[in-house]
């Protein structure tokens, strides 16, 4: 027996609204998700970025699922649909600022101070993380060509987060505003804080150097989290795939696909930066393995949830382990040679590097034992 249609109750008003907030929100993961794929497509690390961008949303639901049963022990937990959309739209939208190509963020910047303030204000933007918001578009903006700035890379989660809420076509506005103040302190929050506070430190100590002392304090604000277990779970999730070698897909029959992990990524853009003399980088090899190496001791000192914490020794130790392996003399002699190698041009040194560490990041996780805890969840 079928009812007709006259007999089905209509949708209580709050379920309407529920249904319209969720269609506004998956809207929108789907233009920020078309608008990083555009971004990427070009890009050499594409790759790198894309599966960092499937590593952190696994890692959220994982710590975040966690998080939750920890505090329901014994219960029948899930994540709801419109948490899990917020991650989606977290995760494709928290590094975009990395990526906007510089004539497009000169468009999206308003025309008068007064609005830019009145931007600055509703993304509850701190008077520091204004003032470094700024610095790091007058340094992008003023280099000859388009590329990096470490004051740029510092503040890519404030540009970010302007991106989202300035550019008209991704209908951020459109959403309720409960979901607009969620991603806007997620974005902001998910900040790492250690390398970027070193790096903007080590610019402050040159001479005529516009870093000031409230930058360094306030370009990592994870306090501001403190209440939103998803966002501390985000936060936790960004910063733990530092520690993370990658993962291995498994196709039977076939060779499995290798998922390039955050470690991997930072070694590559420390071995870029090396390879194309950025102020500050590192200048050889034994300096990118040392940066790496601060990354992975810092990272687990930054942690939010318990579950984090508590499985943040393995992943250190992972980390380190891989690390040592890149020190391995056979190794250590082949990237030294590849990264140093003048008589290459830098894009065939990059290529070379990079082919390099895939197959140890490769091989490491084939003689891996005991997989780090949170890993399992490969694509």
């Amino acid at each position: 027996m079928t009812l007709s249609a006259t007999s089905v109750p209509p949708p209580a008003p709050n379920d309407l609204a529920l249904a319209d907030r969720f269609r506004e929100l998956r809207g929108l993961v789907e233009r920020v998700e078309q608008r990083v794929r555009q971004y990427l497509h070009f890009r050499a690390d594409n790759e790198e970025q894309t599966d960092h961008l499937r590593h952190v949303a696994d890692r959220t639901r994982w710590i975040y699922y966690s998080e939750l049963q920890r505090g329901n022990p014994g219960a029948s937990i899930r994540i709801s649909e419109h948490e899990d959309a917020l991650i989606e739209a977290c995760v494709y939208s928290h590094d975009i600022g990395k990526w906007i190509p510089r004539p497009e963020l000169h468009t999206l910047m308003p025309g008068d101070s007064a609005a830019l303030t009145a931007t600055f204000a509703r993304l509850r933007f701190t008077t520091h993380q204004s003032d470094l918001f700024l610095l790091a578009l007058r340094k992008r903006f003023a280099l000859p060509t388009d590329g990096y700035t470490p004051e740029y890379d510092s503040a890519h989660h404030l540009v970010s987060a302007f991106l989202l809420a300035t550019d008209e076509r991704l209908g951020f506005d459109q959403l309720a505003e409960a979901d607009q103040t969620r991603l806007i302190t997620m974005i902001v929050g998910h900040q790492f804080g250690s390398y970027f506070k070193e790096s903007l430190l080590n610019l402050s100590l040159r001479a005529g150097s516009e870093v000031t002392t409230g930058m360094l304090l306030d370009v990592s604000r994870p306090d501001r989290l403190q209440g939103d277990m998803l966002a501390c779970a985000f936060h936790d999730a960004d910063i733990s795939d530092l520690l993370f070698i990658g993962s291995l897909e498994r196709r039977p029959n076939r060779e499995d696909i290798y998922h390039i992990g955050g470690l991997v990524k930072i070694l590559m853009i420390n071995f870029t930066n090396c390879i194309y003399q950025v102020p500050l980088a590192p200048t050889n090899l034994e300096g990118c393995l040392r940066s790496c190496q601060a990354t992975v001791h810092n990272a687990c000192k930054e942690f939010i949830t318990p579950t984090a914490v508590e499985h943040g020794y393995h992943w250190r130790r992972e980390g380190v382990r891989f690390l040592t392996q890149l020190r391995e003399k056979v190794v250590y002699d082949k990237l030294n040679s590849a990264l140093l190698d003048e008589n290459r041009s830098k894009l065939d040194r990059l290529g070379a590097v990079r082919v390099l560490a895939r197959l140890q990041a490769r091989d490491f996780l084939t003689r891996t034992d005991e997989p780090a805890a949170g890993a399992g969840l490969t694509t």
